[in-house]
């Protein structure tokens, strides 16, 4: 369609209208090229575009940039629906993880059970401490990184979660040693001792995120129950104590006299400190007498 301009204004047609004669030309008025642009060398066209058709780049600018907020806008909200469902996601992906432990620590108690039964029979005579301090040596060598070493269980609370054998050596007081493990639930310190075989038997736990097994600690009072159950014993202990401590004191990992040491993130959303909670033993027994109450063995 061509565009040209009369008296009226701007008309529009299939051929350029003008109110002179056919043939006379005003010596003023540039000939309109087809497209309704001026002729090359001439103005703009009443639409806006340049004289040999083209359009101009700002508005194509404008557009572009229209496009790349749209696209940052919906990442960033697919970013923040991320981050807002990640403690329902990361839940999901420590329930499954124990599920998997469950099924692989039935295999291993099954595996111990002869062991037990064995070292039982050479141990008659022999106090229950001993018996289970000999046990927990033997169970110890048999564990390595990531396999379930018993069940965490504090009624008070509503814990009830396996346990993990962490990292051993000096990657086992690095934050980062046991950070994958922590995703499926507790891990024991491995460079502290299992139960019964010394003191303190340490475990770590998530407090906000990947099930938090350990949100609740704050809520623990002198006096509350928690129980370790091995394959080779069962454990129970009182709360003593709370503290907070920073990450770097890992003196709490030491022998202070206490039979068990939890630690997690403190305050909550935060890793600025560590909660510790204090334990001591009050009771341990074979694994034959915590399961069937069998002492023929003895």
């Amino acid at each position: 369609m061509f565009v040209s301009v009369t008296r009226r204004g701007y008309h529009a047609g299939m051929e350029p209208t003008s109110d002179k004669d056919p043939g006379v030309e005003p010596a003023t008025s540039p000939k309109c090229a087809p497209g309704g642009g001026a002729a090359r060398g001439g103005g703009a066209a009443p639409d806006g575009s340049s004289a040999d058709g083209t359009v101009p780049t700002e508005p194509r600018v404008r557009n572009s940039r229209s496009r790349w907020a749209r696209r940052l806008g919906d990442v960033l909200l697919i970013a923040g629906g991320l981050v807002l469902a990640y403690p329902f996601w990361s839940a999901g992906i420590a329930q499954v993880q124990q599920g998997r432990l469950s099924s692989a620590y039935q295999t291993s108690s099954a595996a111990f059970a002869t062991v037990v039964a064995r070292a039982d029979a050479r141990t008659r005579g022999v106090p229950a401490a001993e018996v289970v301090r000999r046990l927990a040596v033997l169970y110890a060598k048999r564990v390595h990184a990531g396999d379930p070493i018993g069940r965490l269980r504090i009624p008070s609370i509503g814990l009830d979660h396996l346990v993990q054998q962490g990292v051993g050596g000096r990657a086992g007081l690095d934050p980062a040693g046991d950070h994958t493990l922590l995703q499926g639930g507790p891990v024991h310190y491995a460079v502290t001792p299992l139960p019964g075989a010394g003191d303190p038997f340490a475990v770590a736990g998530h407090r906000t995120t990947f099930g938090a097994p350990f949100n609740r600690l704050g809520d623990l009072r002198p006096g509350d129950a928690i129980y370790i159950d091995t394959p080779y014993a069962r454990f129970r202990y009182a709360v003593v104590k709370t503290t907070v401590v920073l990450p770097t004191d890992t003196g709490v990992l030491s022998d202070r006299g206490y039979a068990l040491v939890l630690t997690t993130c403190t305050p909550m959303y935060s890793a600025s400190h560590r909660m510790i909670v204090w334990a001591q033993l009050k009771r341990a027994t074979p694994l034959k007498k915590a399961v069937a109450g069998n002492s023929s063995a003895h």
